[in-house]
């Protein structure tokens, strides 16, 4: 798992822990924690059943993932040549943000042409943003 973050409020469970306050219940952990603790002659508790108290409680602990940032910086000046090349360059990208998104990282995107550069997309997790960010880059101008 990269960048684990323990006791995430998302993510894998990897352990349980006893907790008589926890507001996520780990199940399998409190019903265990509960079956060890029934005494063995039942003691006027009904056949099959399970009595679980706040002492059983067991909280999961988690490990979650940071978000990356992934910035994009792209040519956009008229070294690149053709406006075929920019169009499949631009698809390169928004196939790389479809990915990063699943992931729920952010991307921005930033385009030099000229002498200088020009944030298109502030750091954001939506491939729409992103598609019309990309969509208006003009190409042109020479490369600094």
């Amino acid at each position: 798992l990269r960048n684990a973050v323990a006791n995430a409020a998302r993510g894998q469970a990897l352990r349980a822990v006893p907790d008589r306050e926890a507001t996520s219940i780990a199940i399998g952990a409190t019903l265990r924690s509960a079956a060890l603790r029934q005494p063995a002659g039942g003691d006027g508790i009904p056949h099959g059943t399970l009595q679980v108290t706040r002492a059983d409680l067991h909280r999961p602990v988690r490990v979650g993932t940071n978000a990356n940032l992934i910035l994009f910086v792209v040519d956009a000046s008229g070294s690149m040549a053709a406006q075929r090349r920019m169009e499949a360059l631009k698809g390169a990208v928004l196939d790389l943000l479809t990915d990063a998104y699943q992931r729920r990282d952010e991307v921005a995107v930033v385009a030099f042409r000229g002498e200088g550069a020009e944030l298109l997309l502030a750091p954001t997790r939506s491939v729409e943003r992103a598609e019309a960010a990309l969509r208006e880059l003009p190409t042109g101008g020479r490369t600094p």
